[in-house]
């Protein structure tokens, strides 16, 4: 069967040749900030797992180190000049989702403003979906007599190899404003966390929350796997310099039952390690079935009230920088507009848990 080429050339990718007159850096050009990658200095891979883990994960629950290797929540930002960017990127698979698009699975986007408070979507990469490498210029003529900042988001279901960043050679480029703070938000949980299903990386909700906030954070959205696994909190303990532990991980473990069997013991590991940091755990986002399906309605209130009461009963204990938050204030009562199958987000979905959880995570951090 012929393939038609699409007729808009919008639609149509944009994979550019070797130019001359550009610079490429590598991610660890030390006047590029790198971050998302909690353990990158320990193991130099851009990947969310550290290899010092993945025995004990293979053990517990191999897919995790499947899916370690997607780049979510990877950010990669600087301050240039540049008249243009592009990207030269290898990576771990052709796109294969039919509920994400190319670009959230295997792509990077692109944010630019003149500093980090006003920063707007600037551009996608348009690759060749049935390559695993490709190279595309992402932004071109701009205004090469001011300095900008620049954010990119890495994939959200796919892992990178290898990746350049290509400027002007005549441009300058230096480290992006700092963040507003120093640490890291830290969140476990879903494909929900991962991003799935953002039609673009800057639109997983976690990565929204992060430009707002003006934060470093990780992302350790497990697609199909965010099982409440002690070994993973003991991961995410280990990580330094956390500002808050955001927990969100009913979807996949609520109708199993691992979520009353883990929920106090993945707190209790976190406090062993980080009495002082806060933590705030989110019951779930609506699903359809939840009003179509009594038991299903019931299941869910239920794991919701014991969220709810596992918090209320460690603040009782002394714990006062545990809070929750019930994941259905966050969307309207037209939340089935939100989702594109009835549980995962659109950029609709996305972008409202982001507005919800902004002020409430504003909150927090004032308080410690």
């Amino acid at each position: 069967m012929k393939t038609e080429r699409p007729v808009d050339k919008n639609m149509m990718g944009n994979e550019a040749k070797e130019e001359r007159d550009i610079t490429w850096l590598s991610v660890e050009d030390d006047r590029l900030r790198l971050s998302g990658f909690a353990f990158f200095k320990e193991d130099h891979k851009l990947e969310r797992i550290p290899d010092r883990f993945k025995s004990v994960l293979k053990e517990v629950n191999p897919c995790l180190n499947e899916l370690g290797v997607h780049t979510a929540g990877g950010q990669l930002s600087f301050r240039s000049n540049t008249s243009r960017v592009f990207i030269k990127a290898k990576i771990t698979t052709i796109p294969n989702m039919v509920n994400m698009t190319p670009v959230a699975q295997c792509g990077f986007d692109c944010y630019i403003g003149d500093n980090p408070k006003d920063l707007r979507f600037f551009g996608i990469t348009k690759f060749d979906t049935s390559k695993s490498e490709y190279m595309c210029e992402v932004v071109s003529k701009l205004d090469s007599t001011k300095m900008k900042e620049f954010l990119f988001h890495f994939p959200l279901y796919a892992g990178v190899i290898e990746l350049e960043i290509g400027i002007d050679s005549d441009a300058l480029i230096t480290l992006p404003t700092p963040y507003e703070k120093e640490g890291k938000l830290i969140f476990y949980g879903t494909s929900i966390t991962q991003g799935g299903c953002a039609s673009r990386p800057g639109m997983a909700y976690t990565n929204y929350l992060a430009r707002k906030l003006n934060l470093e954070h990780c992302n350790f959205g497990f697609s199909g796997n965010g099982l409440g696994e002690y070994e993973v909190a003991k991961m995410l303990s280990d990580i330094e310099q956390p500002l808050l532990y955001i927990i969100d991980y009913e979807a996949n473990s609520g109708t199993n039952g691992r979520m009353v069997k883990s929920l106090n013991d993945f707190i209790g590991c976190l406090r062993e390690h980080h009495r002082e940091v806060p933590i705030l755990v989110v019951s779930r986002v609506p699903y359809l079935m939840d009003h179509l399906d009594e038991i299903t309605g019931t299941l869910r209130n239920n794991l919701r009230e014991f969220q709810r009461g596992t918090v209320e009963k460690l603040r009782t204990l002394g714990d006062n920088a545990i809070y929750f938050l019930d994941g259905y204030t966050l969307w309207g009562d037209d939340f089935d507009e939100y989702t594109v199958d009835f549980i995962h987000p659109t950029d609709l979905g996305f972008y409202f848990m982001g507005k919800g959880l902004e002020p409430i995570i504003r909150e927090i951090l004032k308080e410690h």
